[in-house]
């Protein structure tokens, strides 16, 4: 969040510290003071101090690094389709390494608090996740207007442009189009001014495009290291003490339990519940908005991000989410929560085509698998933990 946004006051978080203390774990007849948690047994105060701690160095920044080095794989893939563009075997060696890179970002969109988080809704959020991949707000028609045009060798063109026509999703675009065509309406793009490259050159601008997209990508990431490692981090470790942006670390502790939540808004409302028809996409059908609809892969993005919630809510090698219920006497929680995600893993597992093509039935069974980890997430967990549902998510009940 902003500091325009972060609205919660000092006097309202202590109060919640206090509800909390009342739902972890306080034996009966204890009065908690509803200051700063010192009422949390030592274990608690332990693994809740430890998950802030941890989550950084045991989660989040070795999933950047897994994405990192997987979108350099894809720089280094692009830099050879550039130097032979219509080779149909370099354009392939780059969607093959485009579908790494984002499947290794995928797993990070669960973990998107601090820089890579929304500056509205995330302490210490700079929207870098939008830089780097912006669905659902993607536009194939803008990219190749800015193919045609050149734009994209523009030293400003990071400055001017939206995110639709950056990160991951334009470059599906660019490596997935068919050859030499695209998607505009005449009065967008002119059909003179594409022939006018010529074969030739609309594969060259494609893959001079992709490079320059792909190398401000991992600027980008690097960008969301930095902030982690140049206080994000030490600020998430240190709530509830004088000058940290966290009043107190049950705030600190809500902000990893919110972009959980991308499992309940996004994995599930958008990417089964939109083809399914049973969320609303502002459009007739649904079906057109899945994910990478040109390079397919719907369901391998959707497995991503149950591996990335499943790092989060365990802290890696660290402590979680899932050690804290533990040390306020729910292991029992947080083992329904991790038996739920298997059976989510299964069922994604049998997703064998992408979502515009599967059975129905398995899209359905996965939905529903899904939803049991959600389910948990925003009922359960929040009333033992005391923690706030996003507003996104409150009134959410399919």
């Amino acid at each position: 969040m902003t500091q325009k946004t972060h609205q919660r006051s000092r006097s309202t978080w202590t109060a919640l510290v206090g509800l909390a203390l009342i739902g972890v774990g306080i034996e009966a007849g204890c009065a908690p003071d509803s200051s700063d948690g010192e009422q949390l047994s030592e274990e608690a105060q332990d693994a809740l101090k430890g998950m802030l701690e941890d989550v950084w160095p045991e989660v989040i920044s070795l999933h950047l690094e897994a994405a990192r080095t997987a979108t350099v794989s894809l720089a280094d893939a692009a830099s050879a389709w550039s130097a032979d563009p219509t080779s149909t075997e370099a354009r392939a060696a780059a969607q093959e390494a485009w579908t790494s890179a984002l499947a290794a970002w995928q797993e990070t969109e669960v973990m998107q608090l601090g820089p890579a988080g929304d500056s509205l809704k995330f302490v210490g959020g700079q929207d870098l996740r939008d830089e780097i991949y912006s669905w659902p707000l993607t536009n194939p028609c803008m990219v190749d207007q800015r193919t045609a045009r050149g734009e994209y060798a523009e030293t400003t063109f990071f400055d001017d442009v939206l995110v639709n026509s950056t990160g991951f999703d334009a470059l599906e675009t660019l490596l997935f189009s068919e050859p030499n065509t695209h998607v505009c309406p005449s009065q967008v793009l002119r059909d003179n001014d594409w022939e006018a490259l010529g074969a030739e050159g609309v594969a060259q601008a494609r893959a001079d495009y992709a490079g320059v997209l792909t190398d401000q990508i991992i600027v980008n990431i690097d960008a969301i290291v930095g902030g982690w490692e140049d206080g994000f981090g030490a600020d998430l470790a240190s709530a509830g003490t004088e000058g940290s942006s966290f009043v107190a670390q049950l705030e600190a502790a809500n902000a990893i339990y919110d972009a959980l939540f991308y499992l309940e808004t996004r994995s599930k409302d958008r990417k089964l519940g939109w083809p399914l028809g049973l969320t609303d996409c502002g459009e007739d059908s649904c079906m057109g908005e899945i994910e990478t609809p040109l390079a397919g892969g719907s369901q391998q993005w959707l497995a991503s991000n149950l591996k990335g919630f499943r790092a989060l809510f365990i802290g890696g090698e660290g402590l979680g989410m899932s050690d804290l219920l533990a040390s306020v006497g729910h292991q029992d929680l947080a083992d329904q929560v991790i038996v739920a995600l298997d059976e989510a893993d299964a069922a994604v597992a049998e997703l064998d085509a992408p979502f515009d093509t599967v059975d129905s039935a398995k899209l359905t069974a996965a939905h529903t698998a899904v939803k049991k980890v959600t389910d948990l997430l925003k009922s359960d967990i929040a009333t033992v933990l005391t923690l706030q549902v996003p507003l996104e998510a409150a009134g959410d009940n399919d």
